[in-house]
């Protein structure tokens, strides 16, 4: 069994407080492959890798390889909350976009670099971390061994979610009841979750795991027992960072990931589309590419039943040739 230990790593420029980033290493002498850092979506931070249940731990599944296992939480997520995020949300833009990230993943990298005494790691991202991790493996492709996108973002038309977030008199940018931060209930998270399902809840998810995840995300808020119902914050960058995508226009350039790339989707997501995942993996330049589709699967499928599927994909494209 695996321990997790939550370090701080230096904030890049613009962070108000020291980065958290979650570590699972393997006993010494076992680190057996190159480390792993995983990138969260736009809602929940790095603990839905490594939720509190058996069996429910990406970090854990990856660790068991034998290689170190980090989990990064941007500004404005989980054990990364200060600053702007303590402030009304109204007095500041969405909060925490791509560019603040890729800053957050490169000092994230610089450390784990130097932690495992190692030149280049392999980077998995997810949802709107998908983003973020191949904005990042694309200005910086020597030190990205291997890049793994789960529930891949790129660019197609998303009516639905441009109803929910994009402003009604123009649809090219976010709507402006959208400030820096928003507050994400168990609610909200059952029924984000319930949206993306075809059928019975039950047919994807163990009873109680929804209900996990929000706990578990709400015990790292501060401020999430003042809040009623219980909430905690969530930055909107990532939202303003998605309505171009949902718009069709790319906000990273694929033809400069020249690594080996993996894209994995679960096959009922309704976020990240089949039709977006081969567009994107057709203007990838990397020859070592793949696609693969697990069903059944949401958008949710790392915490679904059929997750030891997604690990099981990971855990091969990481592995040594």
């Amino acid at each position: 069994m695996f321990e997790t230990q939550l370090l701080r790593i230096t904030a890049p420029q613009g962070a108000a407080i020291p980065l958290g980033l979650r570590e699972m290493r393997p006993p010494p002498g076992d680190g057996r492959l190159p480390p792993v850092l995983l990138l969260h979506g736009a809602t929940f931070a790095s603990a839905l890798f490594d939720l509190p249940r058996t069996g429910y731990s990406l970090m854990a599944a990856l660790a068991d390889a034998g290689r170190a296992v980090y989990g990064l939480d941007i500004r404005g997520y989980g054990t990364s909350v200060g600053g702007v995020m303590d402030e009304p949300p109204d007095a500041h833009p969405p909060f925490a976009g791509a560019e603040e990230a890729v800053l957050d993943i490169a000092a994230a990298v610089s450390f784990i670099r130097r932690r495992c005494a190692v030149p280049a790691i392999d980077l998995a991202g997810f949802s709107w971390g998908t983003i973020t991790a191949a904005r990042y493996a694309g200005a910086h492709p020597q030190t990205v061994r291997r890049l793994a996108l789960y529930a891949p973002l790129f660019a197609e038309r998303n009516t639905s979610w441009l109803d929910r977030i994009a402003d009604a008199g123009n649809r090219s940018r976010l709507a402006p009841a959208f400030g820096a931060y928003r507050l994400v209930t168990k609610a909200s998270v059952i029924e984000r979750w319930n949206n993306d399902l075809p059928g019975d809840p039950a047919a994807f998810r163990e009873e109680g795991i929804a209900e996990l995840v929000f706990d578990t995300l709400a015990a790292l808020d501060p401020r999430s027992e003042l809040q009623q119902p219980r909430a905690f914050r969530c930055p909107n960058g990532a939202l303003a960072d998605m309505v171009p995508v949902f718009n069709g226009r790319p906000v990273y350039d694929p033809a400069k990931l020249t690594m080996p790339v993996l894209l994995v989707r679960g096959k009922h997501d309704t976020t990240s589309t089949a039709a977006d995942a081969q567009r994107l993996l057709a203007a990838i330049a990397s020859p070592a590419k793949r696609y693969r589709v697990i069903a059944p699967g949401s958008h949710f499928l790392c915490v679904e039943r059929n997750r030891t599927r997604l690990y099981d994909e990971l855990n091969n494209f990481f592995a040594p040739d």
